[in-house]
């Protein structure tokens, strides 16, 4: 039987740690950057806190609700569809550096499909669920899963963001990883994505200077290779304990928006290897805490649920990272709760919420 318990206090500490580090980072990397260009070196950070204000105080709306309430198909439906249409809704507006991702609100920006991973994760974890109890198979879930999963991609696709929409479809397919599904449906998957990969890379100038920039790099040194050059030379430059806080050369208008994609790359050169380290066994403590509560959850629902967030936070934060490491081709995606931007920060707040939600509640061992 399941019980009320306190919330994960090591999960807790993770968050909140990894937030208050990323304010850190974010100022280091952005003070000078921004005091350059507006005047005030704090613009950054203090918008950064803002967003993490805003984030606490979804997650702690989410830890107080019952999150059986959240299995409502109202809830679940109406959530994706909003999310979902406020995504679409970005691609009618003027764009933003080429892309139409965001919708201007006063003096802060939203971006729609931060939001929408977290409602995918939601309905994918009430088809999951519900499949498995009436039919005993998760399998049967299968095709509404794809079919939700393809509709907030190609949408994403649209603004356009590969990157996101490349998540979405890791998040739907651990999700089908662990609720059972078999091999042959990933192997079919992969061969049906291969070729809209493809078409998608080669049908635009900027995807394929990309992926040849990440197979060769030094080819165009000024150009589409310099980010990964420049990070590069960043994370080497730390060495095991780093430049120390604050002495990193990269930040000083060579890495480009070093606060946000890239500041993986500034905890490397400042704080070194060993800072580095830390910040990735950080994200595996959320990973290994996120699971367990997966795993000791009372019903299908909730354990679909925290294993959803759990990924959506932890997938995301290792592509993030294989970027700046130039082991995939660059993409514009933010470490949870370390780079700049609050719409990301919401997000991952939430899906924290939901984790502490979840990590109230166990199955008792029997005997």
């Amino acid at each position: 039987m399941a019980r009320k318990l306190a919330s994960d206090k090591v999960l807790f500490g993770a968050l909140v740690a990894l937030s208050l580090f990323g304010c850190v980072m974010i100022y280091s990397a952005s003070a000078v950057s921004a005091g350059e260009t507006s005047g005030n070196p704090y613009r950054f950070l203090i918008k950064q806190i803002g967003a993490l204000a805003l984030g606490g105080l979804a997650a702690f709306a989410i830890y107080r609700t019952d999150y059986r309430k959240l299995a409502r198909p109202w809830v679940v439906y109406g959530t994706y569809a909003a999310t979902l249409g406020l995504a679409a809704f970005a691609l009618i507006r003027p764009p933003i550096n080429g892309a139409r991702r965001w919708i201007p609100l006063g003096v802060t920006m939203l971006q729609p499909s931060e939001l929408l991973k977290v409602a995918l994760v939601l309905l994918l974890a009430y088809q999951l669920a519900r499949k498995a109890e009436k039919g005993g198979d998760a399998e049967r879930a299968l095709i509404p899963a794809v079919v939700f999963t393809a509709a907030a991609a190609g949408v994403v696709v649209l603004q356009p963001d590969l990157g996101t929409a490349a998540c979405y479809v890791v998040l739907c397919a651990v999700l089908l990883w662990l609720a059972g599904a078999r091999a042959r449906w990933f192997f079919f998957g992969a061969l049906a994505l291969v070729p809209v990969l493809a078409v998608l890379l080669l049908s635009a100038d900027y995807r394929r200077a990309r992926l040849l920039a990440f197979l060769n790099p030094s080819a165009d040194p000024l150009g589409s290779g310099f980010q990964a050059i420049q990070s590069l030379i960043a994370v080497g430059a730390g060495g095991w304990f780093g430049n120390g806080l604050g002495g990193s050369r990269q930040k000083l208008f060579f890495l480009p928006y070093p606060h946000t994609d890239f500041i993986f790359a500034i905890v490397g050169e400042e704080l070194g290897f060993v800072g580095a380290a830390a910040l990735v066994i950080c994200f595996g403590i959320v990973a290994w805490r996120g699971l367990r509560a997966a795993r000791r959850a009372p019903d299908a629902f909730a354990g679909f649920l925290a294993a959803g967030a759990t990924a959506m936070i932890v997938v995301q934060a290792a592509i993030n990272l294989s970027v700046v490491l130039a082991l995939v081709p660059t993409k514009g995606i933010p470490l949870p709760f370390v780079s700049y931007g609050g719409s990301s920060l919401v997000a991952s707040w939430i899906a924290g919420g939901i984790l502490l939600n979840i990590s109230q509640h166990e199955v008792a061992e029997s005997g």
